[in-house]
C-alpha cells in the first residue's frame, strides 16, 4: 500500500469549455478529508460541482468512499475511486472542481473528464509507502524522555499529546515494532495500546 506524503493542485484542463482542476488531499478520517473539501469549495465559490473520493486505513481494513457532488451518478466520484483503488493508496483522497462551461459531456465524457484531472494532480504529488501507526499511552521517566522521543520520530511516529506529571505521560502514535523495541528494551516505561486492533 501507498500514501500521498505531499498534495498538489493540477493546473485547470478544459473540455468542452468546462474547466476542471484536480487536488491530491492527505488525511486519516473522514473528517479531515470533509474538512480539506469544504476549504477548496471555499476557494472556488463559483464552481459548479467539487466532486471527491478518498480511501482510510483503519486497523486490517480500507474506508473507502465518493461523492459526486451533484453529477451523474458515478460520472465524478466514483472515477477518482478507481484511481485510488487501482494506485493501492490509502489514508489520501482526490477532489475535483469543474466549473460547467455550457457544454453536455455525457456520462463517458464526464467520467473521462473527472479521471484526467485526477490523473493530472496526481502527477507530480509525493507517494511513499503506507506505514501503520497505532496509538500508545507511555509513561516515561524524565531522564529518558529526549531518547524516546527521538526514538518515535526518527520511526516516522507522531507525538500527539504530553503530560508532564511525575512522570512523563505521551500518546503517541507507532508501528507494531517500534513499541516492542520501547516494551523490549526500556524496562522503565511502560506502554499501553490505546488501539483496537
Amino acid at each position: 500500500m501507498l500514501i500521498f506524503s505531499e498534495t498538489k493542485t493540477a493546473d485547470e484542463w478544459v473540455v468542452s469549455k468546462s474547466k476542471f482542476i484536480g487536488h491530491t488531499l492527505m488525511g486519516d478520517s473522514r473528517e479531515s478529508f470533509l474538512n480539506d473539501v469544504s476549504e477548496i469549495s471555499r476557494k472556488h465559490k463559483t464552481a459548479n460541482h467539487v466532486a471527491f473520493a478518498y480511501q482510510i486505513r483503519s486497523n486490517n481494513s480500507t474506508d473507502a468512499y465518493f461523492y459526486d457532488a451533484g453529477e451523474p451518478s458515478g460520472t465524478a466520484g466514483k472515477p477518482l475511486l478507481k484511481i485510488l483503488e487501482s494506485r493501492k493508496v490509502v489514508n489520501s483522497g482526490i477532489a475535483v472542481v469543474r466549473y460547467y462551461g455550457g457544454v453536455n459531456l455525457g456520462t463517458g465524457g464526464l467520467a473521462r473528464a473527472y479521471t484526467k484531472a485526477g490523473m493530472m494532480a496526481l502527477t507530480g504529488t509525493k507517494i511513499e509507502n503506507f506505514i501503520p501507526l497505532y496509538l500508545y499511552n507511555l509513561t516515561i521517566k524524565y531522564n529518558i524522555l529526549d531518547k524516546i522521543s527521538n526514538l518515535v520520530y526518527e520511526s516516522g511516529g507522531l507525538i500527539l499529546d504530553r503530560n508532564f506529571d511525575t512522570d512523563v505521560h505521551l500518546i503517541a502514535k507507532l508501528t507494531r515494532e517500534v513499541a516492542e523495541n520501547i516494551n523490549d528494551n526500556f524496562p522503565t516505561v511502560k506502554i499501553t495500546s490505546l488501539s483496537n486492533n
